[in-house]
């Protein structure tokens, strides 16, 4: 006579129901993200396609906003994760307990990119895309209005780029935040200022949101943008009349995802995380609405030839060693 569990495992394997299908995560999966549609709806799409019983909720906040939504709201957390490009943002949340440990299953993801640790050392927060900051213009507009062509930050303090430029407000935008932060560290603290104070001189544009700015110039509304690097290459995939360029100084650094502390749906949260570190998930990123820079190596053989590889060009980012935790430790 067989015993009750041999007959329950035979039965399970009869109807088909297998280990990963009778834990496979369903509901709602809670995202609060930086990240605007272009850049989620394509994840979306396909996740919920992979995991039919589950439900991506995608809430949009600017990077500090969504900080702040944690903090005000974690005595009845809703949110299972945080999903943006900075850094010293899952920082912050992870010093205030914000953040669950988790470690990723996920095969062919090295250690580091350049001298940066993909994922945090703790366990709290895991890279899923690369990140590099930098300059994008409009080259009809650069040639209707005589601009020569931008190479480092200190060009765009020049006196011929007056009332061209656009940037980001950096207490709204992570991704600013950080571009600012990788000038202070990488030309000194008296200097970075100098290089941005003169810099901003020449603002014409501070938007509230990271993606106003290559809106604007894919527009011609304004000349050049201080940005993060996908927002150029999506417009260039998208056959917007722009170039970008990387400045000496700066850096390459993980886009991250992390599992909120409390998360009310866990399984889906991991679930997530998997999909955006497998292989399909990894392919998105090349998408022209995405044009990201993936964080699994092998991933670069189905990209176009010209798309930049920080794994194959160690010289991307390498003037700046960037350090997460000089930021908090400027704040008051």
């Amino acid at each position: 006579m067989k015993r009750p569990l041999a007959v329950l495992a035979a039965f399970a394997f009869a109807v088909g129901i297998g280990p990963a299908q009778a834990q496979s995560p369903t509901g709602k999966v809670t995202v609060s993200t930086s990240y605007s549609k272009d850049v989620t709806d394509p994840f979306k799409r396909a996740f919920e396609k992979a995991y039919p019983g589950v439900t991506l909720d995608v809430q949009n906040r600017n990077t500090n906003a969504g900080v702040k939504y944690l903090e005000e709201t974690r005595a009845n957390n809703q949110t299972d994760l945080f999903w943006a490009s900075a850094p010293d943002a899952f920082e912050v949340l992870k010093g205030k307990g914000l953040l669950q440990k988790y470690q990723p299953k996920a095969t062919g993801i090295p250690e580091k990119i350049g001298a940066f640790p993909i994922n945090d050392p703790d366990g709290y927060y895991f890279g899923f895309a690369a990140s590099g900051y930098g300059i994008m213009w409009n080259e009809r507009y650069a040639k209707a209005n005589n601009l020569p062509e931008p190479k480092e930050w200190s060009d765009l303090a020049k006196p011929v780029y007056f009332d061209h430029v656009a940037i980001a407000a950096p207490s709204r935008s992570g991704t600013t935040h950080l571009t600012i932060e990788t000038i202070l560290q990488g030309e000194g603290w008296e200097q970075g200022w100098r290089t941005i104070k003169e810099m901003a001189g020449n603002f014409r544009q501070v938007t509230e949101r990271s993606f106003g700015v290559p809106e604007a110039v894919n527009s011609g509304e304004v000349g050049v943008g201080i940005v993060i690097d996908f927002f150029a290459f999506s417009a260039q995939a998208s056959g917007f009349p722009v170039k970008f360029v990387y400045p000496t100084v700066t850096t390459i650094v993980p886009a991250n995802v992390a599992i909120v502390a409390n998360a009310p749906n866990r399984a889906g949260a991991e679930a997530f995380i998997e999909f955006l570190l497998s292989p399909e998930g990894q392919e998105i990123l090349l998408e022209p609405s995405i044009r990201r820079l993936p964080i699994n190596p092998a991933v670069y053989e189905k990209a176009p030839a010209d798309y930049p590889n920080p794994f194959k060009d160690p010289s991307l980012g390498a003037r700046v060693k960037f350090d997460v935790d000089i930021p908090g430790k400027r704040t008051p």
